[in-house]
């Protein structure tokens, strides 16, 4: 028996293991292809950075835009969100002032929580399920969902919470208690799954007078910490962050983002419930399933599953997508309760009962793993460019004020001086922008409106490395310090074909076809001069080729580029003084048994000479 308990305690310490060094590996790499951001890795390291060398209790300049007044310490991560547990990260900060500690440090944490999960079922004297149910934990895709987006204080509840339940329902009131309060402290949703945690406690220890009482206790402690976590933020910023949804009024696109204007307003019209789960109601349905499919669904078998559902529950009263989606970090309001409540259910099972279970939950997970896992369906290395641009932004010096894109904004967050957005009261000394990231042009921060706006204002071209950096710096005339052209190809699969087919990746056009509009796209590239060349080829009457006949002709922008029958290759040099949606569009000419097929499009540039 001794060894049977050594050997899944292996197995545990085992699996932390593995699942630490995978996941800070995969976390990392992220980090160093710029695929982590602003919100919300950036804004934890400038919080924790500008308390410890800035003085500035958690300063972080991302949520700037959703605070229309700061309150009395100024614009701060505390603003928005109630988190004294944070206050334990700036020892570890202090430590390694750098985004990726905080990395390692949240997958380190998430890991140990597999090994309340063992102990309980070492306390119910199922040791082996406590060493499954553990690895189920490590290997859940939405674990590892939450675990690989940049750093949350939701994610921090999860392992926080598995420990507290076990302290919980084990007795051990000494460490309950303080583990209770970190829970608590880690953000202001917290109360509400742990004061059902409380309920559920109180309610199977009814008949027990001195667990009923610290069942009530934890109630108590729940909503006298909610309520000072709402007392705080009313203090802190009076006017409310203003992504709040006001629901009291219901408009058109129901709830957004939750709040407790969401519930009153539910309270008030109870029919609103119905049609709010409708919203997005095949997303909620899907997440449900894959929240609950790693375990069978056997926590439902018993009712710890009870805290568990305040995150769906309340979520799916909004149309915010990612409140419900595996790869963000809200599905760690659940994870602990869904765990622990399938352990306890497993545990009370008869043997054959149990051992038919526990197959449906392996294969279940596996499924789950398979069909979600981060791991698999998003990948990442590290590429020459990755490399190319992180030696440009070397060059930039700190602690000047920096304009910078949500995914290269890490980096940078450790200066008080970096902004996301720009705001009229800043005057960046450089805008540091990647043109061939969906970020660059995304509404809430448009940097290639922000490149226009900055070249206008006499911003100069720093550093362009094709379109994977763009550097500006204000007043700057001279060439730029690093240029790198690129040569793109359009690809036949970005057109529009009006009149005329794609074959092979080759662009025809046949005597079939009418005149007139052949194809158009649009190609966004960064100020400066680019070469565009596009081979073709031609076949018809040969009497042409001495006519120079003109076959088609492409509209570049404002220019015009002729596609005759003296050449194969027609070029143009075209100048760019803005980030600019180039439209390219082709015009074929009625000739008589010719087919004209175009074989490439080419645009190399900017050109670094001169």
């Amino acid at each position: 028996m001794l060894r049977l308990r050594s050997t899944y305690a292996a197995v545990t310490y085992a699996g932390i293991t593995i699942y630490i060094l995978i996941m800070s590996y995969y976390t990392l790499l992220k980090y160093y292809t710029f695929h982590t951001h602003a919100a919300d890795l950036g804004i934890f390291s400038q919080a924790l950075a500008s308390t410890l060398y800035y003085h500035r209790l958690f300063y972080e300049s991302v949520d700037i835009a959703i605070i229309p007044r700061p309150g009395p310490i100024g614009y701060s991560f505390l603003d928005v969100h109630f988190s004294p547990t944070l206050f334990l990260f700036l020892p570890v900060y202090a430590a390694c002032p750098n985004p990726t500690a905080l990395l390692i440090t949240q997958t380190v944490l998430v890991a140990l929580g597999a090994l309340p999960i063992y102990w309980l079922g070492k306390y119910l004297g199922k040791d082996d399920l406590g060493a499954l149910l553990a690895l189920v934990y490590l290997a859940d895709p939405l674990v590892q969902g939450a675990n690989s987006f940049d750093f949350h204080m939701e994610t921090i509840f999860m392992p926080l919470a598995l420990y507290s339940t076990y302290l919980l329902i084990t007795r051990r009131w000494r460490l309950y208690y303080p583990m209770l309060l970190l829970t608590l402290g880690t953000i202001e949703f917290a109360p509400i799954p742990m004061a059902l945690l409380g309920f559920y406690y109180a309610t199977t220890n009814w008949r027990r007078g001195r667990d009923l009482v610290h069942g009530l206790i934890t109630i108590l402690i729940s909503v006298m910490v909610l309520a000072l976590a709402l007392w705080i933020k009313s203090v802190l910023n009076p006017l409310g962050p203003t992504t709040s949804s006001p629901l009291a009024g219901l408009p058109t696109q129901y709830a957004s983002y939750f709040s407790l204007g969401i519930v009153i307003s539910v309270i008030k019209n109870p029919s609103l419930l119905a049609r709010l789960y409708s919203i997005n109601g095949t997303d909620k349905f899907l997440y449900f399933l894959e929240l609950y499919a790693p375990t069978a669904f056997t926590a439902f078998l018993d009712p710890l599953v009870l805290p568990s559902l305040a995150w769906p529950l309340a979520s799916f009263l909004t149309s915010n997508l990612i409140y419900y989606s595996p790869f963000f970090q809200y599905s760690s309001f659940s994870i602990p309760f869904i765990i622990m409540s399938s352990l306890i259910a497993l545990s009370k099972m008869s043997v054959k009962d149990s051992r038919r279970i526990i197959m449906l939950v392996v294969i279940s997970t596996i499924i789950t793993f398979i069909g979600i896992s981060p791991l698999i369906h998003f990948q990442y290395s590290i590429t020459k460019v990755d490399n190319e641009v992180w030696s440009a932004l070397n060059l930039i010096p700190n602690n000047v004020t920096v304009l910078v894109q949500n995914n290269l904004y890490p980096p940078f967050s450790n200066n008080i001086n970096a902004y996301t957005q720009w705001y009229p009261w800043i005057k960046p000394e450089y805008i540091i922008a990647q043109p061939s990231s969906p970020w660059f042009t995304w509404w809430g921060t448009p940097y290639n409106e922000y490149v226009n706006i900055a070249l206008r204002e006499g911003y100069g071209v720093y550093i362009v490395l094709g379109n994977d950096l763009l550097v500006l710096k204000a007043n700057y005339t001279g060439k730029p310090v690093i240029c790198k052209p690129i040569t793109m190809e359009v690809a036949p699969q970005e057109l529009t074909v009006i009149n005329g087919a794609i074959i092979n990746n080759e662009i025809i056009h046949t005597p079939n076809e009418p005149p007139g509009q052949w194809f158009t796209t649009s190609i966004a590239l960064p100020p400066g001069t680019y070469n565009i060349t596009i081979d073709y080829e031609w076949t018809g009457p040969q009497y042409l080729r001495e006519t120079n006949t003109v076959l088609a002709l492409v509209k570049i922008g404002t220019n015009t580029l002729d596609i005759t029958t003296n050449n194969l290759t027609s070029s143009l040099l075209i100048t760019l003084n803005q980030y600019t949606n180039i439209p390219i569009t082709a015009y074929s000419n009625y000739i008589v048994n010719t087919t004209v097929v175009i074989t490439s499009i080419k645009i190399t540039g900017p050109e670094c000479n001169g």
